[in-house]
């Protein structure tokens, strides 16, 4: 199901009354793509691949670190294709769209590279899951909500265009697992997933020390 127009006018609504609010803020547009995988799926692999897009804002907080907050779209689950030259002709597809809230601790590390980390809560907006037989009924529903742990390494390649490489880790299962049961730690599927992004700042670029 894909994600409403709607619902990305909502998103576009929200961040843009927060980059008009906060005049010491410097306004960011994220675009790029991601993949991700779904453990306790009994599937291996980055091998569902999607875009990410959002819009953001930096504060400084001094001349070496900022604090960001992201608002985005980003779609997360897992993928198996068939496999014919293998005699395997079975599919899976997990698919579930989220609206992204990130909260970060900027740094820098020297003038071109840079660190972000926090949390991240996701926001369920519609899931789905097929194979090759159809639409999969009677599964136990996904949480409503995705809390997660990011980090990201950077890379300012102008004054005003970055390049960041990111992982996104789900700290609480998404669901539960199938039997219900528990192993330790391990209380269902969880969330994993790595973005590659492009950011545009507007406004001036605080000037980062070696």
């Amino acid at each position: 199901m894909q994600l409403k127009k709607s619902q990305v006018l909502i998103l576009l609504f929200i961040s843009l009354n927060l980059i008009s609010f906060a005049q010491n803020f410097k306004a960011k547009l994220y675009a790029g793509a991601a993949g991700s995988q779904v453990s306790g799926d009994e599937l291996s692999g980055f091998n569902k691949g999607t875009a990410l897009l959002g819009l953001g804002v930096t504060y400084p907080v001094k001349a070496t670190s900022a604090v960001s907050l992201q608002l985005y779209y980003l779609q997360k689950g897992s993928r198996k294709p068939s496999n014919l030259d293998q005699g395997d002709p079975t599919t899976y597809l997990m698919r579930l769209n989220y609206i992204e809230s990130t909260i970060s601790y900027d740094f820098s590390l020297s003038r071109k590279i840079y660190l972000r980390t926090g949390p991240s809560i996701g926001y369920l907006v519609s899931s789905k899951e097929e194979n090759q037989d159809g639409i999969l009924g009677n599964r136990t529903n996904f949480s409503p909500v995705d809390i997660s742990l990011m980090g990201a390494i950077g890379y300012p390649f102008s004054n005003s265009w970055n390049f960041e490489f990111g992982y996104l880790q789900s700290l609480l299962a998404i669901r539960e697992h199938g039997s219900g049961e528990t192993y330790y730690l391990n209380k269902g599927q969880y969330n994993s997933v790595i973005t590659f992004t492009l950011v545009k700042t507007f406004g001036n670029k605080t000037e980062k020390s070696e």
